[in-house]
């Protein structure tokens, strides 16, 4: 294939520009340090990370339990507190007994399991499962990692102000309605508690969603599209931190009583679990937090959208990829990793302070021909160090780099 003249911006690397060809995924390794701020050091209470989910089926404790053990082989020692009174089931997935009140090893090295402790079996209302899991920050552990019960839902916003909240979901309407309702009741929690500064305290909340059983590559733009329609409507900082393929492998993990992350092998979902294990090492939840505790308010009667994720979603699908990268600015070159992609644009990790509107060059240094791409800043996600770029022209550069990624994600 041939290759025009190179052209190049004020941005641009020493690299010229150009058609790429044989593009494929280069990934910058399975382990590797988080960005940003030094993660969980001299902190006197455990991170908290709390896993919920507004329908039944989401896949919570798959997510839960594997994240778990990405953060426990980032050195951390990991507390996995199953809050199901009703039915427990996280020990199962480590194949180990039923833990009798105090916590249990697991296999994996750093991570013991827990049961909701008796004094919150027998609480009788909000109040007293509120006293009863914040007795959680006491455990000696450096990250406290907390599965939600599906019949007590509330505790994500009654017990968990300054925690990571992860809500998991489905991408069918039905679940993404129940999900839609999740956070317009976190907003009216807001508007009756914090009245005048609910927008505020809204804006503190931290985590994430994350998007599960995904059958193609374009169905995650599904996702990314509910995230931006909750920013925009509900005014919750809400972000697709990252989508779990629908795979043999995870349910084969669940029947072996051994969590995806902990076997044999490296896929997309396991490499989702690492970065998103990264992403929640570095301390983003401020002590304030986001308050959301007490009685849920009263329901409308008003239902979900049935039709407007549709409004949200953009032309051209994005596809996760791990690629490295440098973005050159006026303060000169400096690494990124590309995290998706698509034909408009690309999100990026880094520790550039950038700011909406702020132009560079993207080079992809490790792919063939080094492309280079003129890039705007898009939307800036401080609190996971992720700028949005949006690609200042398209042409066939872009156009290669998302059918290399298209390819690259429907591999198996």
């Amino acid at each position: 294939m041939s290759q025009g003249p190179p052209t190049r911006s004020r941005f641009s690397p020493a690299a010229p520009r150009g058609v790429m060809r044989g593009v494929r995924m280069l990934s910058t390794g399975r382990w590797r340090p988080p960005l940003g701020p030094a993660p969980l050091v001299g902190r006197r209470a455990p991170r908290l990370i709390a896993v919920g989910a507004a329908a039944p089926g989401a896949g919570k404790s798959v997510v839960a339990s594997n994240l778990a053990v990405a953060m426990a082989g980032l050195g951390r020692h990991v507390l996995l507190v199953d809050l199901d009174v009703s039915a427990p089931r996280l020990h199962t997935l480590f194949g180990v007994a039923a833990p009798n009140g105090d916590p249990r090893p697991t296999q994996v090295r750093n991570l013991n399991v827990a049961p909701a402790t008796p004094e919150l079996r027998a609480a009788a209302d909000a109040d007293a499962r509120r006293v009863a899991i914040d007795r959680l920050i006491e455990t000696p552990a450096d990250v406290v990692i907390v599965d939600v019960g599906g019949d007590q839902r509330d505790d994500l916003w009654n017990a968990f102000a300054a925690a990571e909240r992860l809500i998991v979901t489905n991408g069918d309407d039905e679940s993404l309605r129940a999900t839609y309702d999740f956070f317009r009741e976190a907003a009216r929690r807001a508007e009756r508690r914090h009245g005048a500064g609910a927008q505020a305290a809204l804006a503190r909340f931290t985590g994430g969603l994350i998007g599960n059983a995904v059958a193609q590559p374009e169905d995650a733009e599904r996702f990314h599209a509910f995230a931006r329609m909750v920013r925009e409507e509900l005014g919750i900082p809400l972000v697709a931190l990252g989508c779990l393929r629908k795979s043999g492998r995870i349910a084969q993990s669940v029947l072996m009583g051994r969590p995806l992350v902990s076997r044999r092998g490296i896929d997309d979902d396991v490499r989702l679990f690492h970065h998103l294990a990264e992403v929640l090492a570095v301390d983003q939840a401020t002590e304030e937090g986001c308050a959301l505790d007490g009685p849920a308010p009263e329901p409308t009667g008003a239902p979900g959208p049935q039709s407007d994720v549709g409004r949200y979603q953009r032309k051209h699908p994005r596809f996760v990829v791990d690629w490295a990268a440098t973005l050159a600015t006026n303060a000169g070159p400096n690494a990124v990793r590309v995290c998706d992609i698509s034909e408009s644009g690309a999100a990026v990790e880094t520790t550039l302070k950038l700011g909406v509107g702020d132009q560079g060059a993207l080079c992809f240094y490790q792919l063939p021909g080094q492309p280079s791409v003129d890039v705007m800043v898009r939307n800036v996600v401080p609190g996971l160090n992720r700028l949005g770029l949006a690609f200042v022209e398209g042409g066939p550069v872009a156009a290669e780099l998302a059918r290399a990624a298209r390819e690259r994600a429907a591999a198996p």
